[in-house]
């Protein structure tokens, strides 16, 4: 027998810390509301609401806080969706849960009776509806991005009023990557299939030669990505295709999975960068003995546990969304700035794959797309990396991934984005004083209408 699911994850992480205040995941923002409001269901999200415009208050809906960008960070009221969780209703083919249900908590329910989502991101501790609301994807060109499976959705607007949307509904597809920005979200009917096992092999290839591979390869497997360690000669391209096989036994993925997650990086891989830290030079050498472990034997095991990561180390993040032609281009850019530049990168580059989208604020609406990372765990690294990251991927017309690092302005998204004027129509529709707007949206989506703000108690509403 296997691991039992809830021991292969740490413990879910909360967005507030022991001082009260908002922390992302990466801690690289920090904020402290007035007023944590604590709902447990939609009658008491509409309360929240209502009180916090009474009261000319600014409201940000936090999920878990699994972001590396300020799209989350409360002013005024923050609502934790923490107790705003479970599945609601299920049928063939579908499955209806309250928007703070975590990623891994909504995997294993559906286990349990035989189903799973067609698609999943590389971590599960995010909320289903932040998940969505950023364009969180997988690497698949034969499948969009999380957004792409909701069916339905219930939102509470600023007015207190609740809005049902469907897939009949045209602005559906504004709602799928909605960034926080139209109202509070507190359902989510999601598309489901049967549960699914999927065989995994490793592939080395010279880092020189992926360029003119990237749409070959994307195209090689139903789920395919590539990763490389900078600094070194050869890059991973990691496939997953569907089998029936029996899930490997020694070890399994879950065995695997619960050492990577406890000992690898809540210990070896944190003592390893604060070496790094003080001694940036000894990096390329750790990448080239880091690279041999991450090459394994043929696995099979459940598609959850197969497409999603182990629960990262701390580390900074920021992504780049292009078009599939311009992925070679784009990766090749990011292997020569870094050896152009010196800087030292302890962690993947990583190339996924996503199938275009009509999603409205979505970064692969509208075309097949590569989504590019690039990462590290160096804070005296991130900044010129991610620097001169941006620099190559400006110059390609990329799109930024919402919950990454990203310094975007409200004119660039709008040259970015074709379908940005429809969405800050919808805005204006559904949030016209922008009481669930925050600094981030102000500076992305513009500050045209900002809500004038105001100050709450600091007690729980």
């Amino acid at each position: 027998m296997g691991i039992g699911a809830e021991h292969i994850l740490p413990r879910l992480r909360s967005p507030r810390d022991r001082a009260g205040r908002f922390a992302n995941y990466a801690r690289t923002v920090i904020a402290a509301p007035a007023t944590w409001c604590e709902p447990s269901t939609e009658q008491e999200v509409v309360r929240c609401v209502a009180e916090a415009a009474r009261e000319g208050c600014r409201l940000r809906v936090v999920g878990a806080g699994h972001s590396f960008s300020e799209i989350a960070a409360p002013q005024d009221v923050a609502l934790t969706l923490e107790r705003l969780s479970g599945i609601v209703a299920r049928g063939e083919g579908w499955v209806r849960v309250r928007a703070g249900t975590r990623l891994r908590n909504l995997n294993a329910a559906l286990a349990r009776s035989g189903e799973a989502l067609p698609i999943l991101g590389s971590v599960a501790q995010q909320a289903v509806a932040g998940a969505v609301g950023t364009g969180t994807h997988g690497s698949s060109l034969a499948h969009s991005n999380i957004s792409s499976l909701v069916l339905a959705a219930r939102v509470v607007l600023g007015d207190g009023s609740v809005l049902e949307i469907d897939e009949n509904d045209e602005r559906l597809d504004g709602i799928r990557v909605h960034l926080g920005a139209l109202g509070a979200i507190t359902e989510l009917t999601l598309r489901t299939v049967p549960a699914f096992s999927l065989a995994e092999t490793i592939e080395q290839i010279p880092v020189e030669q992926v360029s003119a591979r990237v749409a070959e390869i994307g195209r090689s497997a139903e789920f395919v990505k590539v990763w490389w360690l900078p600094h070194t000669p050869m890059a991973l391209v990691i496939r997953h295709e569907r089998t029936t096989e029996q899930m490997t036994r020694r070890p399994s993925p879950e065995t695997e999975r619960f050492i990577e997650n406890w000992i690898v990086h809540r210990a070896v891989l944190p003592a390893c960068t604060a070496w790094h830290r003080r001694r940036p030079d000894g990096v390329p050498s750790f990448n080239a003995m880091i690279g041999r472990t991450l090459v394994k034997k043929r696995r099979v095991g459940p598609s959850t546990l197969m497409l999603t990561t182990p629960d990262p180390a701390l580390h900074y993040e920021t992504e780049a969304a292009l078009p599939l032609t311009a992925g070679g281009e784009a990766f090749e850019r990011t292997v020569k700035l870094i050896d152009r530049t010196g800087v030292r990168v302890n962690h993947l580059v990583e190339l996924r794959y996503v199938k275009g989208d009509q999603g409205w604020m979505s970064p692969a609406y509208g075309a097949d797309s590569v989504q590019l990372g690039a990462y590290t765990a160096l804070p005296a690294q991130r900044q010129a990396y991610f620097d001169a990251f941006w620099r190559e991927m400006r110059a390609l017309g990329a799109r930024p991934h919402w919950g990454k690092e990203m310094d975007h302005t409200a004119p660039e998204i709008r040259s970015l984005y074709p379908m940005a004027e429809r969405f800050l129509a919808l805005r204006d529709t559904l949030d016209p004083s922008r009481m669930f707007a925050n600094r981030f949206l102000d500076r992305v989506l513009g500050e045209e209408k900002a809500f004038s703000g105001g100050s709450l108690p600091a007690r729980a509403l």
